[in-house]
């Protein structure tokens, strides 16, 4: 009769693994102050002004929630290359909705959310199921989906503001507001209810789903170590699946966010988006080899480039410059992260300093035998051998001349 496999009491990873602090990690934060000092001294009223905080809340909210899809699958031990790609396709789905099939904007969000957690579905399938490198599989999938959004728009961009002879339709001024100012409060804009709120409660679920549940903590034994965590009878398939899914459905409500503010949909919107997300991912203490991060680092560390971004724009530096500057930030956070890596680097040296000085030792003469004299420097060192003639002290030994 067969044995049933051994189940562990929790299928969770160990604790050194996941010794994320809930909130965050103190680099991130004193990076973020370092940011906005930066803003503050190098821009001051430019960088503190309410139309300046309006335009980067209105660019970090789409890549923050893309971001928070990425902890998942990151910390599952995969990678998302296609939430980019995603995102354009819930933003041309959602302005298709709006202007030419006339759908109330309280559906058009569930819509591209189901729509793109499709494509997500397909991206956990291929990995879990087909066992193909979620890099390879949502690399493809990234490229899938651009070419479809690409031709379904015809490469050219869709408004989402629609008028009418009594001015702009009202089912244009509704879809606004998932992406602009709603109202005055004492004369401060409430930016952007919609994103800001809809961060908001991505950040806070997807936290407590993770530090919390159930599933959070499979995610986290998935990622740490998928063998072990299959034995302890949590089910990875499903897990790695429902990640992806996870990733592409916040992906499509993005989508239809990042469109609002823009006021249009681009067949191009999203490009380098997944970059960003990993990168918001990384600097918020996530650990690429899985088992490790938390939503809350993510926000963090999404927040620390979309304002790196911002003062960087204000103070003129190009594209190219900013590209530079956010890759050099993203390899000193894994190092920050890592204090390990200067201890190994560390020892490393010391080792090799050390085999360098000091000659390799003789080795000791084993008992019953003779030691040789001593060789000249030109001569090899001769080899023991094994036969009874040589190793037997009463035969004597012959040299041929």
């Amino acid at each position: 009769m067969s044995t049933p496999p051994t189940q562990l009491a929790d299928p969770t990873i160990g604790p050194a693994k996941r010794r994320v602090p809930a909130l965050g990690s103190l680099q991130g934060y004193i990076g973020l102050a370092l940011v906005i000092l930066a803003g503050i001294i190098t821009k001051g009223g430019d960088f503190a002004n309410t139309t300046n905080i309006t335009n980067a809340i209105g660019y970090f909210a789409p890549r923050g929630i893309l971001a928070v899809g990425m902890t998942l699958v990151i910390i599952a031990a995969g990678i998302d290359l296609s939430v980019g790609s995603l995102m354009a396709i819930g933003g041309t789905a959602a302005a298709w909705l709006l202007t030419t099939a006339n759908w109330p904007t309280i559906a058009i969000v569930p819509a591209t959310m189901l729509i793109c957690a499709v494509f997500g579905f397909i991206n956990g399938a291929g990995t879990a199921l087909l066992k193909i490198q979620s890099f390879v599989m949502t690399l493809a999938m990234m490229t899938i989906a651009r070419g479809i959004v690409r031709e379904f728009s015809d490469n050219r961009s869709i408004s989402t503001q629609v008028y009418g002879p009594n001015g702009m339709a009202p089912g244009s001024v509704q879809f606004s507001k998932l992406g602009t100012p709603g109202t005055q409060l004492f004369d401060v804009p409430i930016i952007g209810y919609f994103p800001v709120l809809a961060l908001l409660v991505v950040v806070i679920v997807f936290q407590l789903i993770l530090s919390k549940t159930k599933f959070g903590r499979h995610i986290y034994a998935v990622g740490g170590n998928p063998t072990a965590a299959r034995l302890s009878g949590v089910n990875v398939t499903g897990v790695t699946i429902a990640v992806f899914t996870l990733s592409g459905m916040l992906a499509g409500l993005a989508g239809p966010i990042n469109a609002a503010y823009n006021a249009s949909a681009f067949p191009e919107a999203g490009i380098s988006y997944e970059l960003d997300a990993i990168a918001a991912v990384v600097i918020g203490g996530a650990s690429l080899a899985g088992g490790r991060g938390n939503v809350i680092g993510t926000f963090i560390g999404a927040l620390i480039l979309t304002l790196l971004d911002n003062v960087l724009g204000l103070n003129n530096f190009s594209a190219n410059w900013q590209l530079i500057i956010k890759g050099v930030i993203v390899v000193v956070a894994v190092v920050i992260q890592r204090p390990e890596l200067f201890s190994d680097l560390a020892a490393r040296l010391r080792g090799s300093r050390g085999s360098q000085a000091a000659p390799p030792a003789a080795p000791p003469a084993s008992p019953g035998t003779h030691s040789s004299p001593p060789q000249s420097s030109t001569t090899q060192p001769s080899t023991p051998q094994s036969s009874p003639t040589q190793s037997s002290p009463t035969q004597p030994s012959t040299t041929k001349e």
